[in-house]
């Protein structure tokens, strides 16, 4: 059985096909997990939050642009939403320590490229919150400095700032592990 595009499948889920939106779920679900647990590193608000982001894209199908790739726009719906749940229960700087491993975001072709983004991802995780989400959105999702200001609320330097210190816990942190 072929594989359907996204754009294939948007347009069948626009009219009313379930079989449609249930296979991008199960395309997505875990792409937006992934985002909102990156963004919260606590599994509960993870949950909620890709679930309210998945819901809050499905009803917007049809305001999407089918030109664009649709895995983008999910995911900053659902970090969005991840940022709301963070800033509702004013989780921003009180985490978790046991839940703070991130889950890998891709496979890598080699034993060797598997550990290195298990160790990047726990580096990230041991951030700071407000340092975690400037890279988690910045490297993971590819919104420029202006953009992440804008969703949260900060200014360009701000933003700049934690991003440099951030980068450059990072770098110890992954030449202590011998990574870079």
């Amino acid at each position: 059985m072929r594989r359907r595009p996204d754009t294939e499948l948007i347009v069948l889920a626009r009219q009313g096909s379930i079989e449609a939106a249930e296979i991008l779920f199960d395309r997505y679900w875990t792409h937006a997990w992934k985002a909102a647990y990156a963004v919260t590193a606590d599994r509960s608000l993870a949950d909620d939050a890709a679930q309210e982001g998945i819901e809050k894209a499905f009803g917007a199908l049809g305001r999407f642009d089918e030109t664009r790739p649709f895995a983008p726009w999910l995911k900053r719906i659902v970090v969005n939403r991840a940022i709301d749940h963070l800033r509702r229960y004013r989780r921003v700087e009180a985490l978790h320590d046991e839940q703070r491993a991130l889950h890998r975001w891709e496979v890598g072709d080699s034993v060797e490229e598997d550990l290195r983004s298990w160790v990047v991802a726990d580096a990230v995780a041991a951030l700071g919150s407000s340092k975690r989400l400037v890279v988690v959105l910045h490297y993971w999702l590819d919104l420029p400095l202006e953009e992440i200001a804008g969703v949260l609320g900060l200014p360009v330097g701000t933003v700049a700032s934690r991003l440099a210190r951030a980068k450059a816990e990072l770098r110890a942190a992954l030449e202590e592990d011998r990574v870079v």
